[in-house]
Order: C-alpha cells, then sequence, then structure tokens
C-alpha cells in the first residue's frame, strides 16, 4: 500500500449467540464475503470461544487475527459489558487499530481519540415498542442507542431504521449508511437435501403447509398468524401451519392459543432449526408468512423469495422496502387481511407462480457480496482523514 501499513480494523463478534437468527446470520455471511472481498485492511476479530462456526470462519479471512476470549465468562451481559467497555479500548489502543466496527448496539464508549467506532443498527424497536422488549434488555440497548450519536460512523440495515433513528435522535452528526442485508442466493435456489426433507416432513408429520420462520415473541405476531390460519383452515382441509423457530419471550398467551385452538392437531411447533433444516422447509411450503410488527430489515421474507416461495408480509417499516411488489403485503394487525391473502393463495396456483417469479427476481436486489462491498466502502470513508499507518 504505497510503503504505508495496512489499516486495521477490529470487528467484535463477542454479542452473537449461539444461536442464529437476524444479526447472527448477517455477521456470519459478512464474514464470508470478507474471506473473498480481499480489503486493504488487517481484520481483528474477537470471537468466543464456543462458537466453533465463527472461529472456523474467521480464521479463514486472509491476513485476519482472530483471538478467541472465554465464552463461560463473557456469555454473562455483566462480563461482557466489562469486556466491551475495557478489554476493547485496551486490545485496540495496544494493537493500533484504527476502527472497531461493533454489529449489535453496543459499543466502547471511550475510544481516547485513538480509534473511530462504527456501529451496525438493526432496528429502533427498543424505542417503537418498547412494550415488547424484557425491561433489562430494553434499558440496556435504549441507553447505547442513545450515545450512537457519538461515534464515528453508524450503519443502519434498512431506510425504515434510519428514519426512525432521525426522529429520535435528529441532531445526529455521526457519518450515516444505509447497507440493506442479502440472502444467500445461489443457496436458497438450489435443492435441499432430499433425505432431510423426508426426515422432517416424517418427524412434524407435515406436507402441504404455510410456513412461519422467526422467533417466537410479541413483536413477530404469531397470535395473529394462528388466527388467520384459524379463519382459513376448514377451507383448506389438507394444509397445516408450520411455526419454525425457537422460545424467545413472553410467548404463553400464543402456546395457550394454540393449545386450546379448534385446528391444534394442525399447528406444528417446531422449535428452533438449523439453517439446513431452514432451507428444507422454505423449499416444500406452499407459502411463507411473516406479519411481525416491526422489523429492522425483514431478513426472512427475503430467504422466503430467494427460496421461490409465494410470501405474505406486512405493509409496514422496513418490510415494503424487501417485498416491493413481489409479495402481499397486509396490515399485520388485522388478521383477517392476513387470512383473506392466505386463503386467495391457497386457492390460486397462478397466482402462487406470479409472485415465485416476482419474488426471486426482487431477492437479486439484496446480496451478501453487494452488502460487504458497501460495508468496506463505509470503513475507508471512516478512516479517510485520519490514514492510519502504524
Amino acid at each position: 500500500m504505497n510503503g504505508q501499513r495496512m489499516k486495521k480494523v477490529l470487528i467484535d463478534l463477542t454479542q452473537l449467540p449461539l444461536q442464529r437468527t437476524g444479526v447472527g446470520i448477517y455477521a456470519l455471511n459478512y464474514i464470508r464475503c470478507l474471506q473473498a472481498a480481499a480489503p486493504g485492511l488487517q481484520l481483528h476479530f474477537l470471537v468466543l470461544d464456543d462458537d466453533a462456526e465463527l472461529l472456523r470462519e474467521t480464521r479463514r479471512v486472509p491476513g485476519a487475527v482472530v483471538k478467541p476470549l472465554k465464552a463461560s465468562i463473557f456469555r454473562r451481559l455483566a462480563l461482557r459489558v466489562v469486556l466491551e467497555q475495557a478489554y476493547i479500548p485496551g486490545y485496540a489502543l495496544a494493537k493500533g487499530i484504527a476502527a472497531v466496527h461493533s454489529l449489535h448496539y453496543s459499543f466502547p464508549l471511550l475510544s481516547f481519540g485513538r480509534y473511530k467506532r462504527i456501529v451496525t443498527v438493526c432496528d429502533m424497536s427498543f424505542f417503537l415498542f418498547p412494550q415488547l422488549h424484557v425491561p433489562v434488555k430494553r434499558l440496556f440497548f435504549q441507553y447505547f442507542i442513545r450515545k450512537l450519536r457519538g461515534t464515528e460512523g453508524l450503519l443502519f440495515i434498512s431506510e425504515s431504521t434510519l428514519r426512525d433513528f432521525k426522529r429520535y435522535f435528529p441532531d445526529s452528526r455521526a457519518p450515516e449508511q444505509v447497507i440493506p442485508l442479502g440472502a444467500d442466493l445461489a443457496r436458497l435456489a438450489s435443492a435441499p437435501d432430499a433425505a432431510l426433507v423426508d426426515s422432517l416432513r416424517k418427524r412434524f408429520d407435515i406436507d402441504r403447509y404455510v410456513l412461519y420462520v422467526g422467533t417466537i415473541e410479541p413483536r413477530k405476531n404469531i397470535l395473529g398468524l394462528v388466527k388467520a390460519f384459524e379463519a382459513v383452515a376448514a377451507a383448506h382441509p389438507d394444509v397445516k401451519l408450520v411455526i419454525a423457530g425457537k422460545l424467545g419471550w413472553d410467548y404463553e398467551d400464543v402456546l395457550g392459543h394454540i393449545d386450546a385452538s379448534p385446528v391444534r392437531e394442525r399447528i406444528v411447533l417446531t422449535g428452533y432449526i438449523n439453517e439446513a433444516e431452514k432451507h428444507a422447509l422454505l423449499k416444500s411450503a406452499l407459502l411463507f408468512t411473516y406479519v411481525s410488527f416491526y422489523e429492522g430489515f425483514g431478513l426472512p421474507p427475503l430467504e422466503g423469495m430467494a427460496a421461490g416461495v409465494p410470501t405474505i408480509t406486512s405493509n409496514i417499516s422496513s418490510m415494503p422496502e424487501v417485498a416491493g411488489q413481489a409479495a402481499i403485503q397486509v396490515d399485520p394487525g388485522d388478521h383477517g387481511q392476513i387470512a383473506a391473502a392466505m386463503d386467495r393463495l391457497l386457492g390460486d396456483p397462478e397466482e402462487r407462480a406470479r409472485l415465485i417469479e416476482r419474488g426471486l427476481q426482487q431477492s437479486r436486489l439484496f446480496t451478501w457480496e453487494g452488502m460487504t462491498a458497501t460495508s468496506l466502502a463505509f470503513y475507508d470513508a471512516v478512516l479517510e482523514p485520519s490514514m492510519v499507518t502504524t
């Protein structure tokens, strides 16, 4: 680099849970794309030592420095705060780090003017829907989101999330960039493992089904989805509703409603599924439904479209950005609208075929490779004033 040493960027992966959902899927695909991106940077990664997948993938990034940290200590929230607010600044100063990228709201509050702080903002639900979060998490993340105005760079995963942030913090002067997430288009378009498909069908006793994939928590509107399915179940007696995802929090009302449902035997709860299982379930679904009350991006509807599944999603927050004209958009607060959309698609194979084609076209607008290239360009823009050479 013309006699200069490569700039060093530290990416903090210690915030990520072992079970991959939104931000975990984002991080994993970002790292995989970095393996081929050949950035003019030296990348440092902090990874908890119980995450074998992240350790393996970060070590494949050319020239990367990977620092495993003890999960037995730092998976505890209080000690993770110590890691973030003491260990990371010390590491950054000792290693001559030019920028620290935090992927999930919280970040080192102190930089001593020696390194830039870049933070990815995944959504603003902690302010928009505080009642939908566990109180301790709500207070923790609200505190750090308020502090984002003092950082040197903010990445937003949708225009909707940026607008929501500006609504609460119009005085923010931090440089900002909207970088939509992506989908693994080749994998999602490919045929799933036939043996796995057969295994899942037998395991859950499913054949023709409507699919939801995501955490079971209030924001995801599972109750509205179940009520919509109940409304159309009699008209489509051979169709089941498959709810695939781990239990989040405040899910008791949903489970209680399902247990008392008149079509209980046709509602399948799979629990947490891995990426291979998700792929197999998507490719065999009649419809994909994701009628959340709010999303920072809406990765599941994008994956549904990329997998070639007719998709129903919400008409609010970021989901219209992702869906475009390629999915049926409904008011998530009106389970009658959700039911009407389900009934329409289940009864109209031609409309399903049209949505499949539109969805495949729409999904090509969102790639992990494109997200990675834009992220690296943002690093350059943030670092350009200092051009670290040590």
